[in-house]
């Protein structure tokens, strides 16, 4: 195993789509390159948990009836997250990885200074397909305000050694462009 350097990220992403080891990031900002990671930005669908009825959830049996608050915030708009509270968010880039890569996805360092924490569940697993999902937590005693397009998150991408190809996708989340609320049925299976 190890990072993809910016030049490995950028030999992958100049390969043809229908060659299994192509990775795409899109709408991909040229300027979101580190030197071992590519900057995502934030979207413009939001999330927001119903209020629940009872004083608390069991994560192993969530409500399929719930009712989600979604919200679409302009580009040129701001969403204010009060604070201690949460949303799920979504990344402006749609991702594909190939099926010899893993990822990860950590907070910019810049956003992490303000008390916002975005990746409780950070790890991307090979030939993921999708916007990434990511659940926002605001930590400070101050309410933060969100602009769509920022900069918020740094995606690390992994090799896999001994990766053997696969034709399927499989998982709970398949293909997501706006974020996802808890998966509640069994796992998708798609052949590519």
């Amino acid at each position: 195993m190890g990072i993809l350097s910016k030049k490995r990220i950028l030999e992958r992403l100049g390969c043809d789509i229908a060659n299994p080891k192509s990775l795409v990031i899109t709408p991909l900002d040229k300027e979101a390159f580190d030197s071992d990671a590519v900057d995502l930005r934030l979207g413009n669908h939001f999330l927001f948990p119903p209020l629940p009825s009872t004083s608390a959830v069991d994560v192993r049996d969530i409500d399929p009836t719930h009712r989600d608050l979604r919200v679409h915030i302009p580009s040129d708009g701001q969403l204010v997250l009060p604070a201690h509270q949460t949303v799920l968010g979504v990344t402006q880039e749609f991702i594909k990885l190939p099926y010899d890569v893993s990822g990860q996805i950590l907070t910019k360092s810049s956003v992490a200074r303000t008390f916002m924490v975005i990746e409780t569940a950070p790890w991307i697993h090979p030939n993921y397909r999708g916007c990434l999902t990511l659940e926002i937590a605001n930590v400070s005693s101050t309410a933060l305000i969100l602009h769509p397009r920022m900069p918020i998150g740094q995606l690390i991408l992994i090799s896999i050694e001994e990766a053997v190809e696969s034709v399927e996708l499989s998982g709970s989340y398949i293909g997501p462009v706006r974020p996802e609320s808890p998966a509640r049925k069994s796992n998708h299976v798609c052949k590519f």
